[in-house]
């Protein structure tokens, strides 16, 4: 029945540890694989180019390798990142050389892709490339080659329809911007013009209001004005454009929802949204302060100057406070990790007892049948030997009954005489009596202390007179337990001789290695 009740748990156990190890296998079912599967794709790299461009490189190089990218969009990515990452100082022993090499490179390897037949069947593409080699030819301080590039830029958004419209209005500002750092002032003022009417007047229109995409945009051509404005020393210009990039940010800040359009340029997260913010409207006040200084306005300059101290006070409050969330989120991670580490910890302890246990209980229900079944055997030979005594004894009781007993006990030796006496004492079932003793035989054989004493020590396996007592009234109550049933282990032990049932069970248990209701349990079996 033990076992019968173990075998669910330990099959439950079992089935519960399989399981956990199989879980993910019918979580996820078996598909063909995809290269989002690898660290090593497209994405991965142009994530990490603008802060870990070496990185970036591995990560494209092993594309490659693994056929996630071909060889003509690795160099689409190697473009960018030798054109647009960030990190020059860091970056020099890391990318091939100081940022000159690389530019080069980059420019080197745009100039090839325009000429690849996939560059050319994708207007995508092809904007990506005279992206990066407009921006390379920038850095480069290469203007006519900057501002050949900005239109062909330009041409093919317009190519591309709306959708590229507010790009294209980007790069003229750029353009206008070129101009008129090449002597070309008024054409290029124009362009500038030209470009923030158009993006201002998005944001006046309530059927198809101006988004992020356009702000920035407006942004960015607004800043070339004004710091072409300034080597014109014309600052009474800049001070409205500065105002309304101003005007424009708080806006943003205030209602960010209402220009939401998921573009790429587009701030994730609100801590990249404030970075935005304060980074343009620090420039705008750095403009309006630089504007008043140079107009010779002291009153208005001090108070722009604290404008910007004050900006610059807050943005210092706020990366104390964004420095202690961020320490307080480590240490709250920390401290969810020490709690998850203990908790598989203690699970992992708790299992393993649970197993230790369960085997336990397995080894002891299998010994403890192991025990019973070979005291099963041993109680039936027990009861099988007894049985025969007894048998043995009554047909020694009928030969007896005709023979005289002898009267020269002392001239027998001590074997024979110990073989008498025994005969007598289990014929006549003197064992039975609690008070059976040395004298008991000595007054009913007439023989002296001594003698009986020797007749049991040298005459007989028993050591002593107590031994041999203890082990007839033993194979009597065996007897007894299995012949009658009916009578409780107290009357046994009693009608065996025993004038203690606490010592007969210690007796019974020391004979025959069991007690005596398993005995009988197991005889009766």
């Amino acid at each position: 029945m033990i076992k019968a009740c173990l075998l669910p748990i330990v099959v439950g156990v079992l089935t519960t540890v399989v399981g956990c190890t199989n879980t993910e296998k019918k979580q996820n079912p078996a598909r063909e694989p995809q290269p989002s599967d690898t660290l090593y794709t497209q994405a991965a790299a142009m994530r990490i180019y603008g802060y870990q461009p070496e990185r970036a490189l591995q990560i494209v190089d092993s594309a490659v390798i693994v056929g996630h990218l071909s060889e003509w969009q690795a160099d689409q990515c190697r473009a960018r990142i030798y054109s647009m990452t960030q990190m020059y100082d860091q970056a020099d022993s890391l990318l091939g050389g100081p940022k000159d090499v690389r530019l080069e490179k980059a420019r080197v390897i745009g100039e090839r892709l325009l000429s690849h037949d996939s560059i050319k069947a994708d207007k995508r593409d092809l904007l990506d490339v005279l992206e990066v080699l407009s921006y390379t030819a920038r850095m480069q301080n290469d203007t006519a080659r900057w501002i050949q590039r900005s239109h062909q830029y330009v041409d093919l958004c317009h190519q591309m329809g709306p959708s590229q419209q507010t790009n294209a209005l980007r790069t003229e500002a750029e353009i206008g911007a070129a101009l008129c750092t090449m002597g070309h002032h008024d054409e290029g003022m124009a362009k500038l013009d030209s470009v923030i009417y158009e993006l201002e007047a998005t944001f006046h229109n309530e059927r198809d209001r101006g988004a992020f995409n356009e702000l920035d945009a407006l942004i960015i051509a607004m800043k070339r004005k004004i710091v072409s404005l300034g080597t014109s020393d014309r600052y009474t210009e800049a001070l409205p454009l500065a105002r309304l990039i101003l005007e424009h940010l708080d806006d943003y800040e205030l209602h960010p929802d209402n220009y939401h359009d998921g573009s790429d340029r587009e701030p994730e997260t609100e801590q990249e949204r404030a970075d935005y913010i304060r980074f343009y409207r620090r420039q705008a006040q750095n403009y309006i302060a630089a504007a008043y200084a140079s107009l010779g306005d002291q009153g208005n300059m001090i108070a722009a100057f604290e404008k910007i101290e004050e900006g610059v006070r807050k943005a210092t409050v706020r990366e104390h406070i964004a420095y202690e969330q961020a320490l307080q989120q480590r240490i709250e991670a920390e401290h969810q990790r020490e709690i998850v580490r203990k908790v598989m910890y203690f699970s992992t302890c708790i299992g393993v007892l649970t197993l230790l246990l369960i085997v336990f209980v397995v080894v002891v229900v299998f010994k403890n049948r192991a025990i019973s079944r070979k005291n099963k055997i041993l109680a039936q030979q027990i009861a099988e030997t007894a049985n025969y005594r007894e048998k043995y004894w009554e047909n020694k009781r009928t030969e007896n009954e005709s023979q005289a007993e002898p009267t020269e006990l002392d001239a027998m030796t001590d074997e024979h005489l110990f073989q008498y006496i025994n005969d007598v004492i289990v014929r006549e079932q003197l064992f039975l009596n609690p008070h059976f003793e040395r004298q008991t035989i000595m007054d009913r054989f007439h023989l002296s202390k001594e003698r009986v004493g020797t007749i049991f020590s040298k005459g007989s396996k028993y050591a002593k007179l107590s031994s041999y007592l203890q082990a007839l009234r033993l194979d009597y109550s065996a007897v007894l337990l299995v012949g009658s049933p009916e009578k409780s282990i107290v009357q046994v032990a009693t009608e065996s001789g025993f004038s203690s049932n606490t010592y007969f069970c210690s007796c019974f248990r020391q004979h025959f290695s069991m007690s005596p209701s398993d005995f009988r349990k197991n005889a009766l079996k």
